[in-house]
């Protein structure tokens, strides 16, 4: 809105004319009173938050239902989930329209704004800049050398050792362990059921009875994941950004596969995970975009128009949001002539 004020005041402003106040595109700069500056464009930055299952095998998990009943997992394996996705825009300059402005201390109006960004006029109202940045390539552009880590779950991925007889020369094998570690789980399940029925440690209650249980369910665990292995999470995020063109309405930001996670956008051995924007189209039937033919001199300025943004992975929406993109505006030029 305030953008939409500042350039009604400009087409409105005529005086009369003893220096020009005009732009052109900056190829060379003659005037010594010339400024030059750039056209602004929007960067979608669109984090994705992931979460990664690990599993480990234990060590007698293929004697997990001969002595357990229980199926187990045979292979160490990585699962990732796409949990959550965010989209938001930011702006910075466009070095494909920067333009030269004669004489701009000629008009009685403030008609540039120059900023850290190197852009003209005020941003667009909750759209903020994205300051001084790298290139970006057409397309995506990862940020950082790694996923950011949410958030982890410690897990002891060390097994337990059942100690071997002593008092035998022979070593025991795999299978004889995992028996021995079997019943060493239903030797603690029958103890943990007499202390719960009294029928064992009379003397054992209150806070001493719950360390008795939770050190009986400590060990059942360890040793169980002998058997069944041990699991962990770990939640971690990574931030793109996409940089729109008006001749696509679909980018590939980035892939993922739920084996190896967020991937790079040319890794084809992920799934793409798409940024489609479908823009509204208002901005050419601005009376400033169509009155661009008339006018043979004045300031260019840039007119974003609104766009529904969807982040996909296949048929699936991960996140949506309606913003501004100034790759599907219009440039416009507005009219300024003025005495100093």
């Amino acid at each position: 809105m305030k953008k939409v004020l500042v350039l009604g005041a400009l087409c409105a402003l005529v005086t009369g004319a003893s220096a020009q106040v005009k732009a052109y595109k900056a190829d060379q700069m003659t005037n010594p009173n010339s400024v030059a500056y750039a056209l602004p464009r929007t960067v979608v930055k669109v984090r994705v938050v992931a979460e990664k299952e690990s599993v480990r095998v234990g060590p007698y998990a293929r004697f997990a239902q001969k002595y357990l009943g229980v199926i187990a997992p045979l292979a160490d394996k990585d699962i990732y989930t796409i949990k959550s996705a965010t989209l938001c825009g930011v702006q910075e300059a466009d070095p494909a329209e920067v333009y030269a402005l004669d004489n701009p201390d000629k008009s009685p109006v403030r008609i540039y704004d120059p900023t850290p960004e190197g852009f003209v006029a005020a941003p667009l109202d909750g759209v903020e800049p994205a300051g001084i940045a790298g290139p970006i390539r057409k397309g995506v552009r990862m940020r950082g050398a790694g996923p950011d880590v949410i958030s982890y779950v410690e897990c002891d991925t060390a097994f337990l050792k059942v100690p071997i007889d002593k008092q035998s020369t022979v070593e025991k094998s795999a299978e004889s362990m995992a028996a021995d570690a079997a019943n060493m789980i239903f030797s603690l399940r029958r103890h943990r059921l007499d202390l719960v029925t009294g029928e064992a440690g009379e003397n054992v209650f209150g806070g001493g009875l719950k360390a008795a249980l939770d050190e009986i369910s400590r060990l059942e665990q360890e040793y169980l994941a002998l058997f069944l292995g041990k699991q962990y999470r770990q939640t971690v995020a990574r931030e793109y950004n996409a940089l729109p063109s008006k001749d696509e309405n679909t980018l590939v930001v980035c892939r993922f596969s739920d084996t190896a996670g967020l991937l790079p956008d040319n890794d084809l051995s992920g799934r793409p995970i798409t940024l489609e924007m479908t823009p509204e189209k208002k901005a050419e039937a601005s009376p400033l975009a169509n009155r661009n033919k008339e006018i043979k001199g004045g300031v260019f300025y840039r007119i974003a128009d609104m766009v529904n943004c969807r982040l996909t992975d296949g048929n699936r929406q991960i996140a949506q949001a309606r913003m501004p993109i100034y790759q599907f505006g219009v440039v416009v030029q507005v009219p300024v002539t003025a005495v100093k």
